[in-house]
């Protein structure tokens, strides 16, 4: 408990600190601007394919302005940062109060190494329809988790549709555990009981389709305005025919695999990565930390493949009932992400940005921890040696994202790169 609680206290200060160093660009600009109104629009802010976004992408900050009552792109921010913390405690929550006991300590670590994930620290903050995610997502893990009832599979679909309003990614992400339950959920796989202990379904029937029906149409309704706008007006841009080329990437698993180990900070600083691998500085000099800091989590991250390989070898006769998941609940659910909706997402075509990632919130994380921990019939050194990378994996990942937040606010000037110039440094400027 001391452990999860410090995990806990060190994401909510990373995500809070200083304030005025937010991302703020167009779309930021866009979203703070109008959040404002007096009303809930329809339509969204426009794409990057001349398509505006579903209405919903919008009304989630118009309702945080309001609640919060901010005056300013900080205030707002917080409002965003506010209610991903809370994501980060109902998680612990949901590990302690639905999760078998056999299964919990994955979902733990799954939570602190969230908490200070660089990546997910840096969306944590940001005023941007991907970055309210998080929350959305825990309410659909919570009904797909108990999805054999009827109040929990309408939740399932009801977040599930809402996700992809908010966000494109989230349409997939539904998608894939809808098509996951359909392809694979069937005796003998067991369910849940509402304590976390594991029981069985009387019949045959695994999800409470019905039930999952109405909550989908239900949060498809406000969709309805959107979708007789795009009839109404088309986009004229044409499609790329080369666009089936990003099927071929992979870059769902690829940005699955790094950006769970803390890699991958390089997208947001371009060209002043170098620079920041120098970081820390000690009276001026560098103490090159941060280029160490890359190297030992490329390291784990070799180290626990490799040790996963081993494992999947020496139970080779397994192999298809582990790819399915169905070794544990955790694991089902895990790799409804992993397989469902990177193949949906993937099978798309579309270039797939770093964004899309956010709402997996937690399972690329709890993925990392069941490769640790492996299972709980390991033998007990084995179980110790697991944990002890996986707190080696905090606190690099701590010190990454600490020194990448101090860089920025060092900084305070990416022109030409992704993060840009932070907000506080604009209003300096003006």
């Amino acid at each position: 408990m001391l452990g999860i609680i410090l995990a806990l206290v060190a994401g909510a200060g990373l995500r809070l600190i200083w304030p005025a160093d937010i991302e703020y660009k167009a779309d930021e600009a866009w979203t703070f601007e109008h959040s404002r109104e007096a009303d809930f629009p329809w339509l969204g802010m426009p794409s990057s394919v001349d398509i505006p976004n579903p209405g919903m992408s919008l009304w989630v900050f118009v309702g945080l302005q309001r609640l919060s009552g901010a005056e300013d792109p900080p205030a707002l921010a917080r409002a965003v940062q506010c209610i991903n913390i809370a994501a980060l405690i109902l998680l612990v929550g949901f590990a302690f109060w639905h999760v078998p006991r056999s299964e919990r300590e994955p979902w733990l670590w799954a939570a602190a190494l969230v908490a200070v994930n660089p990546l997910a620290v840096l969306f944590h903050r940001k005023i941007w329809p991907p970055c309210v995610l998080p929350l959305l997502t825990l309410l659909m893990l919570y009904g797909w988790w108990y999805r054999p009832r009827r109040v929990p599979a309408f939740l399932w679909g009801l977040v599930g549709v809402c996700l992809g309003q908010i966000h494109m990614a989230g349409f997939f992400f539904a998608g894939g555990f809808v098509l996951w339950a359909l392809l694979f959920d069937r005796p003998p796989h067991p369910t849940l009981s509402p304590k976390g202990g594991e029981g069985r379904v009387r019949g045959r029937q695994r999800v409470a389709w019905p039930s999952w029906l109405l909550g989908s149409v239900l949060g498809a309704l406000p969709m309805l305005p959107w979708l007789i706008g795009l009839l109404a007006h088309p986009s004229g841009r044409s499609i790329n025919p080369h666009r089936w080329v990003h099927a071929c990437e992979l870059k769902f698993w690829i940005r699955w695999f790094t950006e769970s180990f803390g890699l991958g900070i390089d997208y947001t600083f371009g060209p002043y990565f170098r620079e920041f691998q120098a970081y820390p500085l000690l009276g001026g000099r560098p103490t090159y930390l941060v280029l160490l800091l890359h190297w030992l989590l490329g390291g784990f991250a070799l180290f626990l493949i490799a040790r996963a390989l081993r494992s999947l070898w020496r139970e080779r006769n397994r192999w298809r009932e582990r790819w399915i998941g169905r070794t544990s609940s955790s694991a089902f659910t895990q790799n409804a992400a992993l397989w469902g909706f990177g193949l949906l997402l993937t099978l798309s075509s579309f270039s797939i940005h770093r964004h899309y990632m956010i709402v997996l919130f937690p399972l690329e994380f709890l993925w990392i921890a069941r490769l640790a921990l492996a299972s709980g019939d390991t033998p007990a050194w084995s179980l110790r040696l697991g944990r002890v990378l996986l707190l080696c994996l905090w606190v690099a990942q701590f010190l990454l994202s600490a020194n990448m937040l101090s860089y920025i606010h060092t900084r305070q000037n990416f022109s030409g790169a992704e993060y840009g110039i932070p907000y506080g440094a604009q209003c300096a400027a003006r």
